[in-house]
């Protein structure tokens, strides 16, 4: 029997309907996939920026620590060796305007003992993460008692155990290198959480539920990214306390080279050459990185003074 007129119209209403609910589903469905989608090419151009950022801090810090060890093993060599030549070398040098004390002298000697150890041992490839430890930190601070014997070790140990240095080098996690999903890491006090699991991003299977899934992942990908952000302002910090030391030490083993005398028969020279040499060895040991891993404020008020002197 044909349906009635009216039955028709209803039985059209509720296929349209129908119809503009499929339409609508599917709308949402690929809204969720674009959004998705969106958030996890942002998540993985984030953190391959901070990746560079990551790589080129750790090769600043490298960089750094070769220009140290250089002076080390030259100019503040040059300087212990003259002095303990100085008829004033078993006690503290006196009728100078500047003077070294035995502890002072002793400290260097060790000094250049651990930096010419570094050098042999990156011959030898044994020396994994010590030149990051030397250029963050100064000799003293970044080797304890300074004692020789130990150098690599005691360098290579402080850049495993202390969470950024492993971190900036990377590596495995058992090799004492950290990975975005490594766990927590204070950097400069920003705590770096577990990476999100990009590529694990699913749909659910109602299109409404799919919709509001997308969009708080988005809103989660937003935030990690904040975090990386703020990272990166830290890890700039970093290479630019690193290049201006680098700067500062170049310029002052250059001064050193152009007034070093080879004994102490001249008096104001060698007085001179102490006060260069005296300089250069302190600045290099000013830190460049804090114990929480942020950039040491203010380095460059606290260095360029060396440079009038």
């Amino acid at each position: 029997m044909a349906l009635p007129f009216i039955l028709w119209g209803a039985a059209a209403l509720l296929a349209g309907t129908g119809v503009v609910k499929g339409v609508e589903a599917k709308g949402n469905f690929d809204e969720a996939k674009r959004i998705g989608n969106r958030a996890e090419e942002d998540y993985q151009d984030a953190e391959e920026s901070l990746q560079y950022a990551r790589d080129k801090t750790n090769s600043e810090f490298e960089k750094l620590g070769k220009t140290k060890m250089s002076i080390f093993n030259h100019q503040i060599k040059h300087l212990v060796d003259v002095i303990k030549k100085s008829k004033n070398a078993s006690s503290k040098l006196t009728g100078f305007e500047e003077s070294i004390s035995v502890e002072e002298l002793k400290e260097m000697e060790r000094l250049v003992l651990a930096s010419l150890e570094i050098e042999r041992g990156l011959g030898a490839g044994a020396a994994t993460g010590a030149l990051a430890a030397w250029g963050a930190w100064g000799g003293v601070m970044a080797l304890g008692t300074a004692s020789t014997g130990t150098a690599i070790g005691g360098l290579a140990g402080v850049a495993a155990s202390n969470a950024t240095l492993a971190w900036l080098g990377g590596g495995a996690l058992s090799a004492g290198g950290f990975g975005m999903a490594g766990g927590a890491l204070a950097l400069g006090g920003i705590v770096l959480g577990p990476a999100l699991a990009v590529g694990g991003f699913m749909m659910a299977s109602k299109a409404e539920e799919a919709l509001t899934k997308a969009r708080e992942y988005e809103a989660e990908v937003d935030i990690a990214i904040a975090e990386m952000n703020k990272v990166k302002i830290v890890l700039a910090a970093l290479q630019a306390n690193a290049t201006e030391m680098g700067l500062t030490l170049t310029k002052l083993a250059q001064r050193f080279d152009t007034i070093k005398v080879n004994d102490d028969s001249n008096k104001e020279a060698f007085n001179q050459m102490i006060i260069v040499g005296k300089g250069l060895k302190e600045v290099l040991n000013v830190a460049i990185m804090e114990k929480d891993g942020g950039a040491t404020k203010n380095l460059k008020s606290k260095i360029s003074g060396y440079l009038e002197v």
